[in-house]
This record gives C-alpha cells, structure tokens and sequence, in this order.
C-alpha cells in the first residue's frame, strides 16, 4: 500500500527535476493541469498529476501549482479530493479546496497573480472542458508548454512503477481466468461475464476496471456494454476479452480467446500465429531498439498472417502501445505503428523496464476478428511476459472432443 514517507521525498525530487527540463531560471512558475482520471485512454494529463503527487482524482480536474522557492500548492474540487491528495502529499505541499471548475481557474490566476505568461510553463491545457481551456487560455496565452518534459520524465521512472505493473498484470489475469471458469461452469451471457469481470477486478484493488467482449462463431466486432451482450453462449461459440485496468494509476491489459467445447482447426491454427508474432516482437524489444522498429515488423507479420489487405481488414486496431500513467504512454507511441509518434520522440528507444501491451490482432473470413494480448516488461535479453493466465485457445465446458 501506498507509504507517505516513502513517496513524499521522491514525489518533491520529480518536482525538482521538472524544473531543471524546463531551464534554470527561464520560468517563475509551473502549472500542471490534469483532466479526471476516469477519462482513460483518451487522456495523459491525469498522469502528469499523478507522477508528481502520487494521486488523481477519478472523477474531477486539478491543477498543480508550483512556484520558485514556494510550497508546491494542489488545487482540488471537492472535500474527498483533497484528502485524497493529502493522504499521497502529507505537509509538503498545501492543498486547497475549490468549489467548481470555475473557481479552480479563478484560485490559478489569483496563484500566478499579475500577467506573466511568458514566464510559466503550463501542461494538459489541452484535455481541460472546453470552458476551462477557454477561461485559462487569456492568463496562459504565451505560456512555456512542459508537456513534453513530463512525458519524457515518465519513460525514466519506470523504475518507481515496476511493482505496479506486476500488480496490475496480476489483476488482469485474474479477471480473465475468473471470467473464463464461470463460463465453463454454467451457460452464461456476455453481460453477465463483463459484469464479472469489473467486480473481480474491483475487489483486487483496481481503481478501475473495464473489458470489452466479443462472443459468437465469428464476433464481427468487440462489444463494451451489457446490453449488447444478452445472448446466452452455446457449443460452439467464442468468448474473447480484452481488460484494461488501471492501479495506482498503472494501466494493464490483456487479451484472451475461449470456446465452447472444440475449437475450430482454423482458429487455433492463427491463435498459434498470434502467440509466436508476440513472441517475435518480445525478443526484439531489448534496450536501446528503436519501438517504431518493433511496431513496423509486426506489421509484417500481421499482413503475412491476414487473408485481408491492410486497408480491407473489416476490423483491425492497433498492435502495440506502451503502457504506464496513460494507456498508451505519450513517448511511447512510436511502438504503435506508422503516423503514430509524437515528432519529440519519433526515433524512441525500448529501456529497461518498460512496459508495451502487445496484442496483434486482425480478420479472418468465417472466423470474425483474432486477437492476442499480453503486457511485456523489457530487460536486458529482451521483453518477459507480466501477465501469466494461459495463451492460445482455452476451451470452456464439455462441448464434443
């Protein structure tokens, strides 16, 4: 569990090192801006939060303050947000209560006090409500963007986050092997499953967790609500899940294949594939590899194994991101594919300790959409698998053979 002692001094040391990313004495103050957690894959800004405070509301924007030679100052909306932060912060920084998100921008002004923009760094502008960003862009206009500071700042802590990792990995896996002994227990919906899932994920300590499913002979398509899951699954049919979990704002996931009785030849013939173009791409990941190396050769491999031409798949998503404090850490992006790097860090490369779902997945007529998926951790020989619940094709009940 979370230990203030511990943290507070490592949490005042990153703070530190951000100003010396954003040069010795060109800004008076620093302004970390953090969407609600709950946003998920779509934000990064909870994450900057998080690495510097040790905390993020799930459900409320906040905003880090720092200023030269002053007591860092958190702003948060909400009596359980601010003890929240306090529990993570002890006394080394002061956090203070607003009452909305409009006075969360009134008590930044009133902080920064008199115009002097050019001389503050801002960072998560951009993921703020429109109101928010809107409010904040005349007191910010011509602020220094430390964004990219803080991103890179992520890839070198991975070492402060390895145990989370493990832990979320072992949530994941969890999830998935709890989910797939219920539906070889008893005829089960889809609905049923995915609420399973959340609870077990839940009880185990995540923060959040969430999955999509897809079930049938040939699941066109992943499913993210109960009520397109209500059919009962039968002999024959497929369960796949893919999780994503978030713990001490460490994201994971993983992604599972199951049948109802025998699978078909063709399907454990490509679940086979899946597993080996994982187990390539992991070999590949040592330290000091490029990721958009990794990213374009399991894009090979992807098109040698599809029957459908990249633009023509009915249904392809991308093969690998890194994860961390979002869930598809900003730096990292290279290791998604083509277009999908950030230009800072374009030419990234794999560290130890890093972390990168790799989950190929792609279309097969007759069979719908195959998938993989595991969290690999890099090390010196090349990546190890985190999450450990059973690859290939898991067969459920008693169906024939």
């Amino acid at each position: 569990m979370y230990d203030v002692a511990d943290r507070t001094g490592t949490l005042a040391a990153r703070r530190d090192e951000l100003w010396r990313r954003a040069g010795d004495g060109a800004l008076d103050a620093i302004v970390v801006l953090g969407a609600p957690a709950c946003l998920g894959p779509s934000a990064d800004s909870p994450g900057n939060v998080r690495l510097l405070t040790g905390w993020m509301p799930p459900l409320s924007p906040a905003a880090l303050v720092l200023r030269r030679d002053e007591t860092p100052v958190v702003l948060a909306i909400g009596p359980h947000d601010v003890r929240g932060f306090r529990a993570r912060l002890g006394d080394t920084a002061e956090v203070r209560q607003v009452a909305g998100a409009g006075p969360l921008v009134d008590a930044l002004v009133d902080l920064l006090g008199a115009p002097r923009a050019a001389r503050t760094g801002v960072a998560g502008l951009a993921e703020l409500n429109a109101g928010m960003a809107d409010a904040l862009r005349g007191p910010l206009e011509g602020a220094t963007p430390v964004d990219g500071h803080l991103h890179a700042m992520r890839m070198l802590h991975y070492a402060d986050f390895s145990d989370l990792a493990q832990s979320v990995a072992a949530i994941s896996d969890a999830m998935i092997d709890r989910v797939f002994a219920a539906a070889a227990e008893r005829p089960r919906s889809g609905a049923e499953l995915m609420l399973l899932a959340e609870q077990v994920g839940r009880s185990l300590g995540a923060e959040s967790a969430g999955c999509w499913i897809a079930t049938g002979q040939a699941p066109p398509t992943t499913y993210f609500e109960p009520r397109e899951l209500q059919e009962v699954l039968t002999d024959g049919d497929r369960l796949q899940i893919g999780t994503t979990v978030r713990y001490e704002g460490f994201y994971g996931q993983s992604l599972r294949t199951a049948v109802v009785g025998r699978p078909p030849a063709e399907l454990e013939d490509h679940a086979r594939l899946l597993v080996d173009m994982q187990d390539e791409i992991a070999a590949l990941m040592r330290p000091g590899a490029r990721l958009a190396d990794a990213a374009a050769r399991m894009a090979e491999l992807v098109d040698q194994a599809c029957p459908y031409p990249a633009g023509e798949d009915p249904f392809r998503f991308q093969f690998c991101h890194g994860l961390g404090l979002s869930y598809s850490e900003p730096a990292m992006r290279g290791v998604s594919g083509a277009g999908q790097a950030d230009p800072r860090f374009a030419d990234a490369v794999f560290a130890e300790g890093m972390v990168v779902e790799v989950h190929p997945n792609y279309s097969v007529p007759d069979l719908g959409h195959v998938c993989a998926g595991d969290m690999a951790q890099v090390t010196s020989t090349g990546a190890v698998w985190l999450t450990s619940s059973a690859r290939g094709v898991a067969r459920l009940g008693t169906g024939p053979g």
